[in-house]
C-alpha cells in the first residue's frame, strides 16, 4: 500500500531477515541497536519536519519532532511536547497545524478576565487536507531512510559485538 507510511515485511527483504535475526539476539545487543538508531534518526526526522513547515506554527509542530525506537519498531512523534509563544501547548493546536481547519467553523473563546465570547476560527491554520501537512509528508519521505538506517546500525552493531567476542 504505497503511502501508508509502513513497510511490509512479507516481502523477502534485508527488514525481513533483520526481524528474524533480532529476536535471537542479546538484550543488550538489542539496546546498543535502539539507541545508535535512536540517535542516528532523530536529526533525520528533525531535518524531514522542518523542511515541510512554511509558517510559524508549523515550525513549532516540528520542532516538537521526536523518534522512540523499540527492538521491532521506529516511532516518529510531533506535537506532544512544547508551547507556543501564547503558552498554549502544541498537543492542543496540533491537529488543525497539521490537517487544517474550517475557517467558518465557530469556536468558543475566553478573555484573560474570563469573558466568553463565539468568533469564527478564520484563516489562522490552512484549509483542511487529509495527507496533511507537515508530520505526514515528512513521514513519507523519511520511512525508507529510516529502515535503511536501521538495518546498516543493526548490522555495524552485531558485527562489532562479534567481533569484541572473538
Amino acid at each position: 500500500m504505497a503511502g501508508s507510511g509502513r513497510i511490509s515485511l512479507l516481502v523477502d527483504s534485508p527488514l525481513r531477515d533483520l526481524a528474524f535475526a533480532m529476536r535471537e539476539l542479546d538484550t543488550e545487543v538489542k539496546r546498543q541497536i535502539g539507541a545508535a538508531t535512536k540517535q542516528a534518526a532523530s536529526p533525520i526526522w528533525l531535518e524531514s519536519m522542518r523542511g515541510h513547515a512554511t509558517n510559524r506554527m508549523q515550525v513549532r509542530l516540528a520542532d516538537s519532532a521526536q523518534v522512540g525506537v523499540t527492538t521491532q519498531n521506529v516511532f516518529l512523534r510531533a506535537g506532544a511536547v512544547g508551547k507556543l509563544s501564547s503558552g498554549t501547548p502544541i498537543s492542543v493546536v496540533a491537529k488543525p497545524i497539521e490537517f487544517g481547519a474550517n475557517p467558518n467553523r465557530i469556536v468558543t473563546v475566553t478573555t484573560r478576565k474570563g469573558t466568553t465570547y463565539k468568533r469564527r476560527l478564520g484563516t489562522r491554520y490552512r484549509l483542511p487536507r487529509r495527507g496533511g501537512y507537515v508530520a505526514y509528508p515528512a513521514a513519507g519521505d523519511s520511512i525508507p531512510r529510516f529502515a535503511s538506517l536501521w538495518v546498516q546500525t543493526a548490522i555495524r552493531t552485531i558485527h562489532e559485538t562479534v567481533e569484541r567476542v572473538a
